[in-house]
This record gives structure tokens, C-alpha cells and sequence, in this order.
């Protein structure tokens, strides 16, 4: 009997203490989530990295993590590489690594709006692979990407970038100086992004894009990276900063707009990252 009132408490104590450890545990498991910041190119993550406090390295399987606080918020960046293969691997070490909240990517891309210009953004609404189906001798279909992971097996065909991450970032460009491309203040766009391993340098290919999936701009990563969010239920937004109208100049456009159309994007990404 006298042990009986002891080994009640301790029991309480116990039930308490793991309670206690269980709080500490979520907790901690929240505080350490992290926002990923991506670019494909050293020019799109440079400022980012130049504004880094605290920065320190990782390496995981290849890919080089810059872990520090933007904005006051920890953050971890990479420069994923050129093409969808490199940008879908980053992202998989990226989430197989880090506790991360909501992956933003920043960079520049092919303007096919009639309205862009370089150095005008464009915020993703939804992303597209343009270059992923069927092609016969009646000519292409678009299919929606495999998802091994889905009851039925396939990804939308349009994937949705974040809302919350999208209407945050469309408030929040108003706000936000940007760098002017000659004597024109830059633009902001918000509208569908299409997602290829090609390099566009093609009128008419610019204008096929434009017409057929309603795209605002076309580069080479971001939707890989949001097939790979997706599957993952991790929220994302896709931001581009126009250096080209992906149009038969676009190989000189590119190579003269590049650092001010990535600094845009970075600019928009850090604004952002400051009302997160």
C-alpha cells in the first residue's frame, strides 16, 4: 500500500513528462522548418546568397545547400542546375533533407506575353511540361505528367502554384523596386508558365506556347519542380524575371538582360520573404 501512492505518481509524472517531450518534440519539429529558395543558374541565386546572414554549407548527394536567415527567416538555398532532370533532383535531396515549408524558385525566363519585355516579372499561376506526350503523324498531344504516387497514376495537367505564396507575392510586387532595363520600369504579370528542356530561340515556337497554353513566359525548370512539390504536398510558387521574348534575338536578349532579369526575380523573392 504505501508503494501504491508512489508508483501513482510516478505513473503521472511520467504521462507528464511525455507529454512535455511529445510538445517539445512537434514543436521543435515546426521551428525547424525551413522556406527553399531555388535557381538554376549562379545569377539567379547570387544576390540571395549575398544576403544571407549566417551562411553556412551542406552537401547532400551532389547538391550544395546554403543554410542562413533572409528577412530574418531561415532559409535554405540551392542552385539546382539548367534543365528539368537537374531541377526535379534538387528538389527530391532538398525535401529528403531539410523540414521545408513551402519552396519558392527564382530566376529568369523566356517573355511570350505580347506585352513582356525584359526585366518584367511573371508570377506562376499554374505550371505546365509543354513537352511531355505524344507525338504521331497527326502531330503532338500534351499529356499531364505520371505520378507514381496518385490513385489514378497522372498529375494535373496544369499544376497549381500555391495560392496563399501567389496572392502574398502579387501584393507584395507593388512594394517592391525593381531594376529598370533601359529607361522601362518593369512590369508584373501573373499567368501560366510553360516548362521544356529546350532552350526557346523561335518566333513561331514562342508564339505555339503563347496560343496553346496560355503561357506568360516558358523556361526549363519550374514545373518539374512543382511535379515534384506536388507529389510531395509541399506549397511552392514559380517566379520568373523576363531576359528574352524567347524569340529568334533571344540568344542576345539573354546574354544582355540576364543579371538585371535574375535580380528582379531575387528582389521579388527577398520582398516576399520579408512579409512571410
Amino acid at each position: 500500500m504505501d508503494h501504491k501512492p508512489f508508483v501513482f505518481v510516478f505513473a503521472m509524472d511520467m504521462k507528464k513528462s511525455s507529454f512535455i517531450l511529445l510538445f517539445f518534440f512537434i514543436s521543435f519539429g515546426t521551428l525547424a522548418q525551413k522556406i527553399a529558395i531555388m535557381g538554376a543558374l549562379e545569377a539567379e541565386v547570387n544576390l540571395l546568397k549575398d544576403n544571407l546572414k549566417g551562411i553556412r554549407t551542406k552537401s547532400f548527394d551532389g547538391v550544395t545547400f546554403y543554410k542562413g536567415k533572409l528577412a530574418g527567416k531561415k532559409v535554405v538555398l540551392l542552385q539546382a542546375g539548367v534543365g528539368k532532370v537537374n531541377a526535379a533532383y534538387g528538389t527530391a535531396i532538398l525535401l529528403s533533407h531539410f523540414k521545408i515549408k513551402s519552396v519558392l524558385f527564382t530566376g529568369v525566363a523566356g517573355g511570350i506575353h505580347p506585352e513582356t519585355y525584359p526585366g518584367d516579372i511573371v508570377i506562376g499561376k499554374k505550371m505546365i511540361q509543354y513537352d511531355f506526350g505524344k507525338l504521331d503523324s497527326t502531330g503532338f498531344s500534351i499529356w499531364p505528367t505520371r505520378n507514381a504516387l496518385a490513385p489514378d497514376g497522372k498529375n494535373p495537367l496544369y499544376i497549381p502554384c500555391d495560392s496563399v505564396l501567389f496572392h502574398l507575392a502579387v501584393n507584395t510586387a507593388g512594394d517592391t523596386e525593381f531594376e529598370n532595363v533601359g529607361d522601362r520600369n518593369p512590369e508584373v504579370f501573373t499567368g501560366n508558365i510553360a516548362t521544356g528542356d529546350m532552350f526557346i530561340n523561335q518566333t513561331v515556337k514562342a508564339k505555339w506556347l503563347y496560343q496553346t497554353f496560355d503561357a506568360y513566359a516558358t523556361e526549363m525548370e519550374g514545373a518539374a519542380v512543382a511535379q515534384v512539390c506536388y507529389m510531395q504536398n509541399v506549397p511552392f510558387l514559380i517566379i520568373r524575371s523576363c531576359s528574352d521574348n524567347a524569340n529568334n534575338q533571344a540568344h542576345l536578349d539573354f546574354s544582355a538582360f540576364l543579371k538585371p532579369a535574375a535580380n528582379n526575380s531575387a528582389k521579388l523573392v527577398m520582398a516576399i520573404m520579408g512579409k512571410l
